[in-house]
């Protein structure tokens, strides 16, 4: 984790003590030293009036001279299947830059969830659960549900605080911003999607937070 991502021993702590249910999983070399991982957050997808357990596939990693081996996507593989066993029905990830959108999508993942970028407007300062209440609301396409674990650490990794706007709700610390709603619906393709099991279509929607 601290070679690929550059976070400190604290933040990555910070990281365990928020998702206690979060699983991590990895692969290793014959001498049992660590060369890929990922962490499995467990989320809820909301779509068509109807929720669903769904995985956000969190800090996938290879260790830099390992990579080009495959381990990544192998480990990606082992993970959807057990997954789906736990029954899960929807992967959900970040690509950290440009490029991994098509190594991702020759894994079979689609880019179905869109977000624009807006500074964070000001506002009055609310409490989390009218955060997540009003939030619902807002959302009537595909979207990702969050839990407190993940308003838990944003507020503590990041500071994030909750906000009603003058056109909506926002979510922001110092120097960050987590989501501007409804200003950041659609946009550009920003988290990927796959669905476990029986293939079905993905619409278009929204996932918001990214854990960065």
């Amino acid at each position: 984790w601290q070679q690929v991502f550059g976070d400190s021993a604290e933040t990555i702590a910070a990281f365990y003590h928020a998702f206690p249910r979060c699983r991590a999983l990895a692969a290793e070399d014959e001498s049992g030293a660590l060369v890929s991982m990922l962490h499995v957050l467990p989320q809820t997808l909301t779509m068509e009036g109807r929720t669903y357990p769904a995985a956000y596939l969190y800090a996938v990693a290879t260790r830099e001279d390992c990579r080009g081996r495959g381990l990544a996507g192998t480990l990606l593989q082992f993970t959807e299947a057990l997954l789906e066993r736990l029954g899960y029905r929807c992967a959900v990830l970040v690509p950290a830059e440009q490029p991994l959108f098509g190594f991702y999508a020759r894994l079979g993942y689609e880019p179905v969830f869109l977000r624009s970028r807006t500074p964070f407007p000001g506002g009055r300062e609310i409490s989390q659960a009218e955060y997540h209440r009003r939030r619902e609301a807002l959302l009537t396409g595909p979207h990702m549900t969050y839990g407190p674990e993940l308003y838990a650490y944003l507020q503590s990794a990041y500071g994030v605080r909750f906000y009603e706007t003058e056109t909506g709700i926002a979510a922001a610390g110092d120097g960050y911003t987590a989501e501007v709603l409804p200003e950041d619906l659609g946009g550009q393709p920003f988290a990927m999607a796959k669905w476990l099991g029986k293939p079905r279509a993905l619409d278009p929607g929204y996932l918001g937070f990214a854990l960065e």
